[in-house]
């Protein structure tokens, strides 16, 4: 019964996410300030969290500042991680997406004209490229997140921290909001989308990671230091 109830599920969600980007290219093409971001984060996310079958439960959320600029880290664990760090922040945010994610018609174009970057962690000078650019827009105030992993947990631990977010904060100079998400892999666990499930997803808000407090740690010790947070909140 749960692989027919899935299957409706992603149905109606891919019918919403269409429709989702049609109205956010829209407002792009008549050049509305933000007018995908908001599709995203009032339009998308609050629709497809509950569709999924997800309560959304955020805690210390006291801890950031709205008027901050920060690169935001957090675990991944689920394709529905995306929506709900949509949906939880209080305000727009931009991903770091991986450039296979380019090649997907309709959302390939959707996730280049809302302003987020493409990386290609295969090609050093490429990615070297992207986290530049990925500076300048925390430097313009957006808030940027970034999945430090680099990929989705295969077995729900913690895996180990890719080395370019660590210089994207380098570059941009601002503090390091660590995020934890609880609860993602019994909702829709990873690469299986026919056993969807419910259940309550916690997003945890660790304590921001001050620049001054980065800059007295040797570059792998500020690695290991921020998975350390983000493992034990």
């Amino acid at each position: 019964m749960r692989p027919v109830i899935s299957f409706f599920k992603l149905t109606i969600f891919g019918v919403w996410s269409f429709l989702a980007i049609l109205f956010g290219g829209i407002l792009y093409l008549v050049r509305i300030k933000n007018g995908m971001a908001w599709i995203a984060k009032y339009f998308w996310s609050p629709f497809v969290i509950p569709l999924i079958g997800a309560k959304v439960k955020i805690e210390n959320s006291d801890r950031i500042d709205p008027n901050q600029a920060y690169l935001i880290m957090a675990n991944h664990n689920s394709f529905i991680d995306i929506p709900i760090l949509f949906k939880s922040m209080p305000f727009y945010t931009y991903f770091i997406a991986k450039k296979e994610i380019k090649r997907v018609p309709l959302l390939g174009w959707y996730v280049g004209a809302y302003g987020m970057i493409y990386i290609d962690r295969s090609d050093s000078a490429k990615a070297k490229i992207s986290i530049a650019k990925a500076a300048k827009l925390i430097e313009e105030g957006k808030h940027v997140i970034i999945f430090p992993e680099g990929t989705k947990s295969k077995d729900g631990t913690l895996g180990p921290f890719k080395k370019g977010g660590f210089h994207l904060a380098e570059q941009s100079n601002v503090p390091i909001l660590p995020i934890k998400i609880e609860g993602a892999r019994r909702v829709w666990p990873n690469k299986q989308p026919f056993n969807l499930g419910f259940g309550t997803i916690t997003v945890k808000i660790g304590e921001p990671i001050t620049v001054e407090e980065q800059k007295k740690m040797e570059f792998q010790t500020r690695v290991s230091h921020v998975r350390s947070v983000i493992e034990n909140l």
